[in-house]
Formats: structure tokens, sequence, C-alpha cells
């Protein structure tokens, strides 16, 4: 995944363009590349665009995007997860004979 593909599914605030949207961009980049790379790297060494990334960093924000989607959606069934096993308390068999 490219940085700027990254940026743009991860930061909201400030809007592309805004003031402040690269230094958030770089923020973000820092700990999806799991603190990889600094802050200082990022900012001097890949270019304005971050099209001087190195090529690993494709995959390491592909993982972090992977581990990302993963968090949002157990957060997001995590609510229903708790009922079901509220009711699955209530009727389980072996709870019966404890």
């Amino acid at each position: 995944m490219e940085p700027t593909e990254y940026c743009s599914l991860y930061i909201t605030s400030p809007q592309k363009g805004q003031r402040g949207y690269r230094a958030a961009c770089v923020r973000a980049l820092v700990h999806g590349t799991l603190g990889f790379y600094s802050q200082q790297t990022i900012d001097k060494n890949w270019g304005a665009e971050f099209e001087k990334r190195p090529d690993a960093v494709l995959q390491i924000l592909e993982i972090a995007h992977t581990i990302n989607t993963m968090h949002m959606t157990l957060e997001q069934i995590q609510p229903l997860v708790t009922k079901l096993l509220e009711h699955a308390d209530q009727v389980a068999p072996y709870k019966k004979h404890k």
C-alpha cells in the first residue's frame, strides 16, 4: 500500500490540501510502519508526496492496514459477542454441572 493511500484511509482531519495534513500523514506513517521508520526519516527522505519511499514500506503498510481492519471489525462485533456469551452462559450445559 502506498503511503498516500494509507494516509487517505486513516487521516480524517485535517483534510488533504489543508494545513497540517502532511504532518498528520507523517505521524500516521510512523505508526503505520510500526516504528521502523522515524518521523525525521519519513519527513526528510521520502519526498513531498512520499514518492521516494523504500519499497519495503508497501508491504509494511499493507500489514498495518490489515491489522487496522481487523481491529475495527472486532470493535464492531464486540457488543454482539458479549451478548451472545451472556445468552450462552444461561444455557450452557457445562455451567449447570459446576
